[in-house]
């Protein structure tokens, strides 16, 4: 059976317990976005983050699970535009040994990455039954 294509969609949220960021994850072939906030009595976030603020402004405080179940009748308020700023701060702040996600995010400025060239090393590891002694012969 075929893996269904998942969407991401970074979303703002205020709860009663504070503001939040996180990714919510949706089917793309038969939800939207849209769909899900409004239909959808429970649905997943990865990377949750509380939103802290101070003089400089807005920015992402990661919850340090990868995903939390929301329930719609929680939320108080929600919107996917979300300030240049605080979602380049969110982005930076997503664990990296994590797959990046996909942002949908209409201002988002895709830059394009170089691949790296790595030339192959040649390294000779022994193999840990062997002894340094049958290593050696063929040297002799």
């Amino acid at each position: 059976m075929a893996e269904q294509p998942i969407g991401k969609q970074p979303v703002l949220f205020q709860l009663q317990t504070g503001l939040f960021l996180g990714i919510v994850c949706y089917n793309l072939i038969f939800e939207t976005i849209q769909f899900v906030l409004e239909k959808k009595e429970f649905f997943e976030v990865e990377w949750p983050a509380l939103v802290n603020f101070d003089k400089t402004g807005l920015y992402p405080y990661l919850i340090g699970i990868p995903t939390i179940t929301l329930q719609r009748i929680h939320i108080v308020w929600y919107t996917l535009d979300i300030p240049k700023t605080l979602l380049s701060f969110y982005q930076q702040a997503v664990p990296i040994k994590f797959a990046e996600p996909s942002f949908s995010y209409s201002q988002k400025k895709e830059i394009p990455r170089k691949p790296e060239k790595k030339e192959p090393e040649e390294k000779v590891i022994p193999f840990p039954g062997k002894k340094e002694e049958e290593q050696e012969e063929p040297e002799n």
